[in-house]
């Protein structure tokens, strides 16, 4: 599947409105939503940036980009759009290699790293820190201020959980969660990081770096 539409140039807002329309129709099995990002991308095509004719498109688009908040505003599921296991596909899926997920929830994109790690070593792979960068940079082009932190440790009988959070104002960017299943083997550890994304084309330019990093042989 192509994600990414760039009938009018990288960053435009109206191949980013297209390709998200087909995205999620395809994975909410909504072939309106996916045959309206086509039609979009098509009248691109066919219509001149500079035609008078071109205020359609852009009526269009704002429609469909619309119709995309409503659809998001509705759905109480996660959408699982895409995601990445290492070594998954010689030896199936390894219970302490990192997996990407790249999801829909509660109206917004997320990518998450979803590690299970019996030493330190794996904290050290060469590619998750080559993905943390990349996510970290999306983060640093789009804020405007100093990320907020807060930690919170809960325990749960002989389980810890610490929970950092990160805000750019009240807005949530990145959340960390250490678990620690049992206290007299620090070997027994798991980690979850996510980061979260507003907009389709900074999340989908994040997870394709992301991808890029995580397959090229870096490991």
């Amino acid at each position: 599947m192509t994600w990414w539409i760039y009938e009018l140039g990288r960053g435009n807002w109206i191949d980013t409105v297209a390709g998200e329309a087909v995205v999620l129709g395809s994975f909410l099995k909504d072939l309106e939503l996916v045959a309206r990002g086509i039609e979009l991308a098509d009248m691109v095509r066919a219509i001149r940036y500079d035609s008078d004719d071109f205020y359609l498109v852009e009526a269009r688009a704002k429609l469909l980009e619309e119709e995309i908040v409503k659809l998001k505003q509705a759905q109480a599921r996660m959408i699982y759009i895409d995601e990445i296991c290492p070594g998954a596909e010689k030896v199936g899926k390894p219970d302490d290699e990192w997996e990407f997920d790249f999801i829909l929830v509660e109206q917004r994109y997320q990518i998450r790293m979803l590690p299970t790690y019996r030493d330190k070593v794996k904290l050290n792979d060469r590619a998750k820190i080559l993905a943390e960068s990349e996510m970290g940079g999306s983060l640093t082009e789009r804020e405007t201020k100093i990320l907020t932190k807060e930690v919170v440790r809960k325990v749960f009988g002989d389980q810890e959980f610490i929970t950092t959070c990160y805000h750019d104002g009240d807005l949530l960017v990145r959340r960390t969660i250490d678990h620690q299943h049992d206290p007299a083997d620090r070997s027994a550890r798991g980690h979850l990081d996510i980061i979260y994304f507003d907009d389709f084309e900074t999340a989908t330019k994040a997870w394709k770096v992301v991808r890029e990093v995580t397959t090229s042989g870096q490991r």
